[in-house]
């Protein structure tokens, strides 16, 4: 291995790979991937593969793009193995403002835009061509989507999902778990546990924290 810190990414599908390609090109050598499992026991095998790693050369990365499941996986590793970190990824041809702050866990895709003084919780993401505006806060393992938009000063809480090309007028704030489909505007706050689509969006049923959305 060369000079460069290791990294190991947790999951091996299509998002994984986008990870990895991100923590590339930011300087990590990506050793390697494990292998996540199917649900609905998903975290069964993972300790055996992770308790084999050297956490003084080799940090983590989780390569799971559904919000719930990578915040269980997170809460997992870090009880039964408290040496192992996770680093902020930032893709090459993102733009972080140096008067933002990031969590670890952090990961922007290629083209992901985060402005001056925003907020990012611990294990978010920012997906490629995704922006969060100035003043905005992007909750613990929440995501915006690949193309999605904020306005300034817009609030979306933990684990809340923002899909594809999704746009949110400045201001507003998405509830703790909640939704937005792809290419809806949000124009107005909405709640927690709550899935909202359109052009404007509204709110069209509730949902359970870990219901998949995709």
């Amino acid at each position: 291995m060369s000079g460069r810190k290791g990294l190991v990414v947790l999951g091996n599908g299509g998002h994984a790979a986008s990870v990895a390609e991100a923590a590339e090109s930011s300087g990590f050598e990506v050793a390697g991937f494990i292998e996540i499992g199917a649900e609905p026991a998903p975290l069964k095998s993972l300790s055996s593969r992770v308790r084999g790693l050297d956490f003084e050369t080799t940090a983590l990365a989780i390569g799971v793009g559904t919000n719930f499941l990578r915040a269980a996986i997170h809460a997992a590793v870090s009880s039964e193995f408290p040496a192992a970190s996770f680093p902020p990824i930032v893709h090459q041809t993102a733009w972080l403002s140096p008067s933002a702050e990031i969590a670890d866990g952090v990961t922007l895709l290629a083209h992901s835009s985060v402005g001056p003084n925003a907020r990012l919780g611990l294990g978010s993401l920012v997906n490629t061509g995704a922006s969060l505006d100035h003043d905005g806060e992007l909750g613990d393992f929440a995501s915006l989507g690949p193309g999605a938009r904020t306005g300034g000063n817009v609030t979306i809480g933990s684990r809340t999902m923002i899909g594809l090309q999704a746009g949110i007028l400045q201001g507003r704030t998405v509830g703790e778990d909640s939704v937005v489909g792809a290419q809806s505007l949000v124009l107005q706050d909405i709640p927690s546990l709550s899935v909202a689509v359109g052009s404007p969006s509204r709110v069209i049923r509730s949902r359970e924290r870990d219901e998949r959305y995709y």
